[in-house]
C-alpha cells in the first residue's frame, strides 16, 4: 500500500487532476458514439432554444424551460463522466436526467397539477418517471419515447442505492487490483458498450420529447 504520505499524494492527485489516459482509452473504443451523441444533443439544444425564445414573463413556462435545459445539460455531463471513467456518478446523473425530462413532460400538461405542486415544493420528483408512464397517452407521448424511458428507468434504478454493481466498478476484471478513482477496464467492454448505447438512445428521443412539451403547452 505504501507509506501514508505516498498514499495521501496519490489521493490528492486523483481529486485534483484529470485522468487523460483513461478518457483516451474510452475514446479509442467509443469515439464514433461520442460524435453521434454530440450531434443529437446539439439538435436537442437548438430545439430547446426555440422553445425558450418564445417565453416572455411567464413563470410557469420558465420553470418548464429550465427543467428541459437542466435535463440536456445533465445528460451531457453524464456522458462526460462516463467517458472519464466514473460510471457510478455518471449513472446517478443519468437517473436525474430521466426524472427531470419526465417532470418537464408532466408539468406541460394542463390536465395535471404537477407544475403547481412542483413550484410549491409539494411534488416528489422521484415519482416523475412512474407518473409520466402512467399518463403517457394523455401527454401525447410517442411509443418510442415511452419505451426508452421505461427501459432506462428499470436499469438506472440500480444507481439509487448501493448494489453489487457499485462494488464491481471498483474492481478490475482483467488483473488483480482495485480502482480508487477513474478507470478503464478491458474486462468491462461489454458493459461499457451497453452504457454508451443507453445514453445515445435517450439522446435520440430528446428532440421529440421537447416537441411534445411544446405541443402540450400550446394547448394551455
Amino acid at each position: 500500500m505504501g507509506t501514508l504520505p505516498k498514499i495521501c499524494d496519490e489521493i490528492l492527485k486523483e481529486i485534483t487532476s484529470d485522468d487523460v489516459e483513461v478518457r483516451a482509452k474510452f475514446l479509442k473504443e467509443f469515439s464514433s458514439r461520442a460524435y453521434e451523441f454530440s450531434d443529437v444533443m446539439g439538435k436537442s439544444l437548438l430545439a430547446w432554444r426555440k422553445f425558450d425564445a418564445n417565453i416572455v414573463d411567464n413563470e410557469k413556462l420558465a420553470h418548464i424551460s429550465a427543467l428541459m435545459f437542466t435535463a440536456i445539460s445533465l445528460h451531457i455531463q453524464s456522458m462526460k463522466l462516463f467517458l472519464s471513467g466514473l460510471p457510478i456518478p455518471a449513472g446517478n446523473a443519468f437517473r436525474q436526467v430521466l426524472e427531470i425530462i419526465s417532470l418537464a413532460l408532466l408539468c406541460s400538461s394542463n390536465q395535471l397539477d404537477v407544475l403547481d405542486r412542483f413550484m410549491q415544493d409539494k411534488y416528489s420528483t422521484q415519482k416523475a418517471v412512474r407518473d409520466v408512464l402512467r399518463h403517457s397517452e394523455g401527454l401525447g407521448l410517442l411509443k418510442e419515447g415511452v419505451a426508452v424511458l421505461q427501459k432506462q428507468q428499470k436499469f438506472y434504478d440500480k444507481y439509487s442505492h448501493p448494489t453489487k454493481m457499485t462494488i464491481a466498478s471498483m474492481i478490475s476484471f482483467t488483473e488483480e487490483g482495485i480502482f480508487v478513482g477513474a478507470s478503464f477496464d478491458d474486462g468491462k467492454l461489454v458493459a461499457y458498450t451497453k452504457e454508451i448505447r443507453r445514453r445515445v438512445e435517450l439522446a435520440k428521443v430528446f428532440v421529440s420529447l421537447i416537441e411534445t412539451v411544446k405541443t402540450n403547452v400550446g394547448k394551455w
